[in-house]
């Protein structure tokens, strides 16, 4: 039979091992079982024919049943496979199936029932030997085709028996029943290379790495405090099984207190536990565990023992310095190594002490005895006030209440000295001296955190450096540290290197005008400089030499009014830049200047409809005329000879009134405009009437003008939505007029007054509702 056909019929044996007698065990932990193929590592035929003769492992097919062969001789036959069963040693056996290949039928149309039985061990069996036939597999489970492949039996009893019986190997005969095997019609060969398909489970190995909380199980209990503690352990199943951890916990002198807990694991992982409590303080306890699967259980692990120290320390503990003072302001300094010493406060079980500075305790040192002190040495990176924080901790790692000791680190930067003054492009000196007695073999220094230089010390501690500062924009600032005598560095000194940057001079006219020429005079300040340059309102940058005095002067004739940026800088033979001096020049305005006294500016003044003189004046000599804007309208007017003009304008409403000015000169220039605004008060007649209230149908109602406007010729009115009337005034000015009421409804009155110009004022304005049943009266 071929592989493909031989695979085949061992998948179908395989699937009908798992299918049969299987069922799901609820909250049993899973399971995974080994599969795997045994072939037959002998066989065996024996013949009715050859009595005394065993024929072991023949070439070829082995016979079952009868056959009679060409010389008329009738042979019956039985075979033998035996399968070593070393896979099984030590594990449980689920399930077990032989199957083997008919290779020649005598009579496909005879019954096929082939027997498979577990014998007596038998290594050279003949037919007058054959072993005894002990416990007879299920089947056969034949498949329709003849010869067929793949004949299965369910051996898993007649197994189970040889594993019983301690065997390590197992012989199956292959025969027909009595009543065919002496039938040539039901002879048949099979395929000797039998294949024994079995399922079995192997227990969870022994549990290793065991740990309590963060620590391995070791000779020496493990000492935990207070709070949770998690027992762990590795588990491993040969078959991957997932399962169930069994933990056992006992007090070491009482072990008839063992108690036991269970949770799951993870084949290849672990499973962890929280210790159950509560547990007894000062006591050692042993655990130990095992593991589980869904039908056999591992060994236990290795004993681990765990002592228990529930109670913190109950002071925090003392800390002291001989070299960093907790008082007073100022103790060794930056690099200056000191000694702090913890002592346990009187806790007799602190073995050691966790501290570190500026932040949570995280260095660890051991007490030099149980309840003893620890020292250490510390070396501060900075000066300034400093805490070091410390607690003590007891044999579980529990820790005490945490002390904070807080000293001050004195300044011990060296000193610096420069020269007074200096310019830019000019080379000075700085010397660095040591702190008091610490000493100095070199020193480390950088100029605004640029790269670091280092200069030897001389025989004094002092050392010297040169700069020449080139750069108006760099600060200059320099930092430096000093190594001291123990080889550390010391804290940060240095300063400000004096630079003088040559800050220019800039002289302003007192006098200025917009369009008219401005001289500046700049004063270089820097030694050596040969030419200035400047911008005017941040425009583009313009360069001219310098004079022989180190003066040069500048012409701008600027454009508009006020508030203008003059920037100068100098610059040196040797291309050294000055610092950029930046004035702020007021530019005077040569807008014309305007007044009137009937309508001053800004403030109501006059009434409507009253002409008012505006005169308009120069603010420089020359001009020939004045363009102004009022109420849209743009004129020009010529300037007299003492260089004014002046125009008569009248407003004709209450509203702000603005008036634009500019000034032409006799060289066509235009000088800046000048604003105007001013607001004329309302000439409109006051009006009363002698109805109060609302007003009935028909009622006549009598009202009174009185005069505002100036020059007054007329007054004007309407009622409603009726025409316009005209009222003469009378002698002292006033006007009357009467109307009559409608018969319903809401009724409006406006009134004004007219000059002999023509011009009309605003309007008074009042209005009244109409209602038969209303009591008169003005609204």
């Amino acid at each position: 039979m071929g592989s493909k056909v031989r695979a085949a019929a061992v998948c179908a044996a395989v699937s009908a091992l798992v299918a049969t007698g299987t069922a799901v065990l609820t909250a049993a932990p899973a399971a995974a079982s080994t599969i795997t193929e045994i072939t037959a590592g002998s066989w065996a035929y024996v013949d009715s024919a050859a009595p005394r003769t065993s024929f072991a492992n023949p070439a070829g097919d082995v016979p079952v049943g009868a056959h009679t062969y060409a010389n008329g001789v009738s042979h019956v036959s039985k075979s033998y496979v035996t399968f070593d069963l070393a896979a099984l040693r030590g594990n449980r056996l689920e399930r077990a199936g032989i199957s083997v290949d008919e290779t020649a039928v005598a009579d496909c149309s005879s019954p096929r029932a082939t027997e498979l039985w577990l014998t007596a061990p038998a290594k050279k069996p003949t037919w007058n030997t054959q072993p005894a036939e002990l416990v007879q597999a299920g089947g056969p489970i034949i498949d329709t085709s003849c010869p067929a492949r793949g004949v299965f039996w369910n051996a898993t009893t007649a197994l189970q028996n040889a594993l019983d019986a301690g065997r390590t190997t197992a012989t199956f005969a292959l025969r027909l029943p009595d009543e065919q095997q002496n039938d040539p019609k039901f002879g048949r060969t099979y395929n000797p290379h039998a294949t024994l398909s079995i399922s079995y489970n192997r227990a969870p190995s022994k549990p290793a790495q065991l740990t309590v909380g963060t620590q391995a199980c070791a000779a020496k209990p493990v000492v935990i405090g207070p709070g949770s503690t998690t027992l762990a352990a590795s588990f491993t199943d040969p078959d991957g099984d997932f399962g169930q951890a069994e933990w056992a916990l006992w007090p070491v002198d009482h072990p008839d207190q063992r108690t036991t807990f269970h949770n799951s694991f993870t084949n290849g992982g672990g499973a962890s536990v929280i210790l159950p409590g509560p547990l007894a303080d000062a006591t050692t306890y042993a655990w130990q565990v095992r593991a589980s699967d869904s039908t056999d259980t591992g060994p236990w692990s290795a004993v681990c023992k765990l002592t228990t120290d529930l109670v913190a320390p109950d002071r925090p503990p003392v800390v002291t310095s001989p070299d960093y003072s907790d008082v007073g302001l100022g103790t060794g300094g930056t690099g200056v190594p000191g000694s702090f010493t913890f002592t346990a406060n009187g806790v007799p079980d602190v073995v050691g002490y966790y501290y570190g500075l500026r932040g949570f305790p995280q260095t660890y040192v051991a007490a030099t005895r149980k309840g003893g002190p620890a020292t250490v040495s510390l070396t501060p990176t900075s000066g300034g006030p400093q805490i070091l924080s410390v607690w003590s901790v007891d044999p579980a790692g529990t820790q005490s209440g945490r002390t904070d000791y807080r000293f001050w680190v004195a300044d011990n930067g060296p000193s610096m000295t420069c020269a007074a003054h200096a310019y830019l492009g000019e080379t000075q000196q700085c010397t660095f001296a040591p702190h008091g007695t610490d000493g100095a073999s070199e020193y480390v220094y950088d100029i605004d955190g640029g790269q670091s230089l280092t200069v030897p010390a001389g025989p004094d501690g002092r050392a010297t450096i040169s700069v020449t500062p080139t750069d108006f924009s760099q600060s200059y600032f320099l930092t430096v540290r000093a190594r001291m005598a123990n080889g550390n560095l010391s804290g940060p000194g240095g300063g400000q290197i004096p630079v003088d940057r040559g800050l220019p001079v800039v002289d302003v006219p007192a006098e200025t005008m917009v369009g008219k020429p401005v001289e500046f005079t700049f004063h270089a300040t820097l030694p050596g400089s040969v030419s200035f340059t400047y911008a005017w309102d941040f425009g583009e940058p313009v360069t001219v030499p310098a004079g022989p005095d180190g003066t040069a002067r500048v012409t701008i004739v600027p454009d508009s009014a006020y508030g203008h940026y003059l920037d100068v800088s100098s610059t040196t033979g040797a291309g050294i830049v000055s610092a950029t001096q930046e004035v702020q020049v007021e530019i005077g305005s040569n807008e014309p200047v305007v007044t009137s006294a009937q309508y001053p500016r800004n403030g109501p003044s006059g009434y409507v409809t009253m002409p008012g003189t505006f005169t308009f004046s120069p603010a420089l000599p020359g001009v020939v005329s004045y363009t102004y804007t009022y109420l849209g309208a743009t004129v020009t007017v010529p300037a007299g000879a003492d260089g004014t003009a002046s125009v008569v304008l009248t407003p004709l409403t209450t509203n702000s009134q603005y008036l634009q000015v500019t000034s032409t000169f006799a060289d066509g220039t235009v000088s800046e405009p000048a604003y105007y605004s001013f607001i004329a008060r309302s000439a409109a007649p006051p009006l009363t009437c002698d109805a109060t209230g609302p007003l009935q149908p028909a009622q006549v109602v009598h009202c009174t003008l009185t005069p505002v406007q100036p020059g007054l010729a007329s007054y004007g009115y309407v009622v409603g939505d009726g025409p316009e009337a005209t009222v003469a005034p009378a002698a002292d000015g006033t006007g009357a007029f009467e109307f009559t009421a409608p018969a319903q409804g809401f009724l409006s009155l406006h009134a004004w007054s007219v000059n002999a110009a023509g011009l009309r004022t605003d309007s008074s304005y009042t209005s009244y509702g109409v209602s038969a049943s209303a009591a008169t009266r003005a609204v």
